[in-house]
């Protein structure tokens, strides 16, 4: 029964990915159920935590809140120290898109705390990241740079194709607010790239989008034109994309 939820979480993991939002809390529901009729804690946990994604990937950042805070007990309550800092890390995220950006900040650096004492360098990566994409809200665009490259540096050390991505997504809207156009561009195709190849069709409907924020800063409303319809075509007739990051 066990092995039965962890395989739906992964399913659920899997269509969150793709952009089918409904289909993983289907999964993740039923992840949860087999771990609420076995005891497992620490499956409970870890299926609140996917489903708080999945709400945050719907937009539904309140919801995302409760689940994840209940994820974040469980971990604490067990000990499991990698799901409490994954937890942080995801109310972090859910407090940035309610715009309490100092929230969210002070969560990431308990995440990256947390990943750097169990020598998590995914999740080290991931924090940087969060921490980058905090302070770009808050105008600290040369310190969102900064953490955005060390989240890109340890991307491209572990190979995870989809951090890099979002590391160069992150560094083109920097770069963006700083006005630098063309760096902003260079960035955003170097995510659009890595979106394609990985099938991250949300990611995918992220770049389209911001790549048709930055030619029309540049002032080339051909190329904006041509990458909004793709967004909008990807947005109606493909998976849900939502602009997280």
């Amino acid at each position: 029964m066990a092995l039965e939820g962890k395989a739906y979480g992964n399913l659920g993991i899997t269509y969150c990915c793709l952009g089918q939002f409904d289909k993983a809390l289907e999964f993740h529901h039923k992840d949860l159920n087999i771990a609420l009729e076995v005891g497992s804690r620490a499956g409970e946990g870890r299926a609140y935590g996917n489903l708080g994604t999945a709400y945050y990937s719907l937009g539904q950042f309140d919801k995302a809140i409760e689940l994840h805070h209940k994820h974040l007990n469980i971990a604490l309550e067990v000990g499991d120290r990698a799901g409490e800092g994954g937890a942080y890390g995801n109310l972090g995220s859910a407090y940035c898109s309610l715009d309490q950006f100092d929230k969210a900040i002070e969560l990431h650096h308990k995440s990256l705390n947390i990943a750097l004492e169990v020598g998590d360098r995914a999740g080290e990566g991931g924090a940087y990241g969060n921490l980058g994409n905090g302070y770009c809200c808050l105008g600290q665009f040369d310190k969102a740079i900064e953490f955005n490259h060390k989240r890109l540096n340890i991307a491209l050390e572990v190979g995870d194709r989809a951090g890099e991505g979002k590391a160069y997504g992150n560094l083109g809207t920097a770069y963006c607010s700083l006005r630098q156009f063309d760096k902003a561009v260079e960035y955003h195709r170097k995510d659009l790239n890595i979106a394609l190849e990985v099938g991250d069709r949300a990611g995918e409907g992220i770049a389209y989008s911001n790549l048709s924020n930055a030619y029309h800063c540049l002032g080339q409303y051909d190329k904006a034109a041509e990458f909004y319809r793709k967004y909008e075509c990807l947005r109606k007739f493909g998976p849900e994309t939502n602009k997280q990051t």
